[in-house]
């Protein structure tokens, strides 16, 4: 044998020793995922497509029906201040409750295994009355993604928020009423269990308002994220279930402080 044909021979071996050497979860990371999208908008509507950008579920009648295996749940918010709902989804081994953080992320990714032969269904938490309806075929499709980091689910890398029941397990917990009034003159009083409020612990309140003035209205203002309980021209009483997360928070007319542990 020739030095250039060892050479080339040797140059062979080298190539195919680090075709070798790739693991197959290197060889998984390079190769992406189908994924679903899940597009919150302005007004609080939820639209999922998807691996082919069709519609995924049905409200009634067959349920659509994909491929089972691993997906990318891609979660896209409208940005700016808006109100966004819980998006649910449920099924075998998956029960994803997620909100992109009281809509303060802009995106979210969640990653999904869906069993062969299983039916899922999705829904807006704030339409309780209409679910939509998935099913998987025997194909499966996709791979693991990689181990959750350290802490497990409660990782920084994993985003997935486990829910125990249809209500979800991410919800606030449920406070009491907060009771707000306006006065003619467009001065607001604010109070939790006869207090005027300054602090508050997070979780799930009602605002109960009453309000007397025909030219400003009661909000609760955070970093991307409003609750508009009465709007300018609104006179009369009405009550709004509302979420306070931590952080400071802005009552509105009169722009007093509110800090929530």
């Amino acid at each position: 044998m020739s030095r250039m044909q060892t050479l080339r021979l040797i140059a062979a071996i080298g190539v195919a020793a680090g075709f070798m050497t790739i693991s197959p979860a290197a060889l998984a990371r390079t190769a992406a995922n189908p994924s679903i999208r899940v597009q919150f908008s302005m007004t609080g509507t939820i639209a999922v497509t998807g691996p082919g950008g069709a519609p995924l579920g049905t409200a009634s009648g067959a349920p659509t029906v994909i491929p089972a295996g691993y997906y990318t749940l891609l979660l896209l918010g409208p940005g700016g201040c808006a109100n966004i709902p819980y998006f649910e989804l449920h099924g075998p081994g998956e029960n994803v409750a997620n909100n992109l953080t009281e809509g303060e992320l802009d995106n979210d990714t969640v990653n999904l295994y869906l069993q062969p032969n299983s039916t899922y269904t999705w829904r807006n938490r704030d339409v309780p009355g209409s679910v939509f309806t998935f099913a998987t075929s025997a194909d499966v499709q996709g791979t693991a993604p990689a181990v959750a980091p350290p802490g497990g689910l409660t990782g920084k890398g994993h985003t997935t928020i486990k829910s125990s029941d249809l209500a979800g397990s991410g919800v606030l917990p449920f406070r009491g009423t907060i009771a707000a009034e306006v006065s003619p003159s467009g001065r607001l009083s604010f109070a939790y269990k006869g207090k005027p409020v300054t602090s508050l612990k997070a979780g799930k309140y009602t605002v109960a308002v009453v309000d007397r003035s025909a030219k400003t209205g009661v909000a609760l203002r955070k970093v991307k994220r409003t609750f508009t309980v009465t709007t300018k021209a609104f006179v009369g009483k009405r009550s709004k279930s509302v979420q306070l997360t931590t952080g400071r928070w802005v009552v509105t007319p009169g722009a007093a402080a509110i800090t929530v542990s």
